[in-house]
């Protein structure tokens, strides 16, 4: 802008200083040739008062500078006598225009130029008291070559103008520009500029307004979709068709393992590929297994006056639910497999039974495997009943307080005929502890965790069972001597019908479900449940409630 305004300015100033020559040069000449021709005017008077009184002598006698000529012309138009020619040579001058309006208006005045164009003459003629007539005339230069002559001053004032005007460009466009330069634009209100300005800075206050309103409208919407996006579980990309990410939230970056993210090409295969394929258009859902986990990505282009112009990826973490889906099968299968055996073990008894060649003396035999196996049977049931009470929290008790030193002096009853015929001694340690809860799903807690304590035991072993406020909660500790668990299995050994010693089960018998009762019900009572084990030196379960 400073740049423009020096221009202008400079160029300004250039064209007033050459009109104000040109306008002063035109002036001046026309000036000058006014009062020569008056000068012309008076001399003409003194020289025909003389040549009247003494006639040509009197023209002889004058001195005359180089650039003056007198000429006397008779009557008929010839020369009578002329100052600077032989009069024989010139011409009638009859037909000058000074003549004609000397003869007719008693003086006249001509001005001429000459062949060259190089000066101009000027005449004045007078007709005297004898017919005669008198004519001055003087030379004149042509403006172009006075201007020729006085180029040189004129260079130097046009030079000294230049600079003058140089500076005055700068000095003024610097002077003009500065409180523009200094308007602060942020605080247009506080600013102090020049009256023809004040509408465009009024316009910037308005706009200002408009602006802040627009970004705080903005920082909102942006807070409103961090504080969103930041809490979603869900990981979300945002690309353009270029393949940048725009936007991504924590999840994204936790899931996919990356600390940063500038292009979907760093993004993990295959998420990369479908993600990177929206922006062709194509709207993508899959399940993509990918570091023990399992995810299902939604991708879909963004269109912008029907053309593509990026794409919007979210990632879910179904891990929980594919594990849950499997179970389910697992379970289902297991299920199947549990009610398989004791049924085929009835229907074989049965069918035994029903032969007529089946002595009497084995029926007692048979009808006690049918009873067993039908206990075994209902057993199971319950136990899926329970589980499926405890996983839809359709549980019919109600809770109450409930003292949990009572329950595994309880247990501790009813178990040590188990315990003994297995070589196992059970110790009882702690005071009483007060849980709220429902009663029988905290015995079913205490006692299959001292049943599998005694089942999964060695010989001469013991099972210490501890129940005592530890730290302001009620914590139960079932410590065994048994077998242990590996590392592998700790995970694993509350699924349900999961067993660790698959041989050693067969022989101590249970449903497979008492563990997973056991972790159903803990996390209906909202405790925590760990496990600490070491293979062949015993295992040690804490409930927290």
């Amino acid at each position: 802008m400073t740049k423009k305004i020096f221009k202008n300015v400079f160029l300004g100033c250039l064209a007033v200083i050459i009109s104000t020559i040109v306008i002063v040069f035109g002036v001046t000449y026309s000036f000058y040739g006014n009062e020569l021709m008056k000068e012309l005017h008076t001399e003409l008077k003194t020289v025909s008062v003389g040549v009247e009184q003494n006639g040509v002598n009197y023209l002889k006698k004058l001195e005359l500078g180089n650039d003056k000529r007198i000429t006397w012309i008779n009557s008929n138009g010839s020369v009578k006598y002329d100052t600077d020619a032989s009069v024989n040579k010139m011409e009638n001058h009859l037909n000058r225009q000074e003549i004609k309006e000397a003869i007719l208006n008693g003086e006249g005045e001509a001005v001429r130029n000459s062949d060259t164009l190089s000066e101009k003459t000027m005449y004045c003629a007078k007709l005297l008291n004898d017919g005669t007539i008198i004519r001055v005339s003087t030379n004149q230069y042509s403006v172009w070559i006075l201007l020729i002559n006085m180029l040189q001053p004129f260079a130097i004032v046009v030079i000294i103008s230049l600079v003058i005007s140089y500076i005055s460009a700068y000095l003024a466009s610097r002077k003009i520009v500065q409180p523009i330069n200094e308007l602060d634009l942020e605080n247009a209100e506080l600013s102090s500029t020049y009256e023809e300005i004040e509408p465009l800075v009024q316009k910037i206050r308005t706009q200002n307004v408009v602006i802040k309103k627009q970004i705080k409208e903005l920082k909102r919407t942006q807070a409103e979709f961090t504080a969103i996006t930041k809490n979603m579980k869900e990981g979300l990309l945002i690309i353009d068709q270029y393949g940048k990410i725009l936007s991504f939230n924590d999840s994204a970056k936790t899931i996919l393992g990356i600390s940063e993210i500038d292009n979907i090409k760093n993004v993990t295969k295959p998420f990369s590929d479908y993600i990177r394929s929206s922006t062709y258009g194509e709207h993508i859902s899959e399940v993509i297994e990918y570091n023990d986990s399992c995810y299902e990505l939604f991708s879909n282009p963004v269109y912008v006056d029907e053309n593509v112009r990026g794409a919007v990826a979210v990632i879910l973490d179904i891990t929980e639910k594919h594990q849950r889906e499997v179970l389910r099968r697992e379970f289902s299968a297991n299920v199947s497999h549990e009610l398989k055996t004791p049924l085929a073990a009835i229907l074989a008894s049965a069918e035994v039974i029903a032969l007529d060649s089946t002595p009497k003396e084995a029926d007692l035999h048979f009808s006690k495997n049918i009873i067993k196996e039908t206990n075994r049977l209902i057993t199971l049931v319950n136990d899926i009943i329970k589980l499926s009470k405890l996983d839809n929290n359709t549980l019919e008790e109600i809770s109450e307080k409930v003292d949990l030193h009572d329950i595994g002096e309880s247990v501790v009853e009813r178990l040590t005929p188990i315990a003994e015929s297995n070589n196992v001694k059970l110790n009882l340690i702690g005071e009483k502890a007060i849980v709220f809860g429902v009663p029988a799903v905290l015995d079913e807690i205490v006692y299959n965790l001292v049943d599998n304590a005694i089942k999964y035991n060695k010989p001469n072993g013991k099972v210490d069972i501890t129940i005592a406020p530890i730290q302001g909660k009620t914590t139960l500790i079932v410590e065994d001597t048994g077998i242990g668990i590996s590392e592998e299995n700790k995970d694993r050994i509350f699924e349900r019908f999961y067993r660790v010693d698959k041989s050693h089960s067969k022989e101590v018998g249970g449903t497979g479900l008492g563990l997973s009762i056991v972790k159903h019900g803990v996390e209906h009572h909202n405790g925590k449940l760990s496990i600490e084990s070491e293979l062949d030196k015993g295992t040690k379960i804490i409930v927290v409630f």
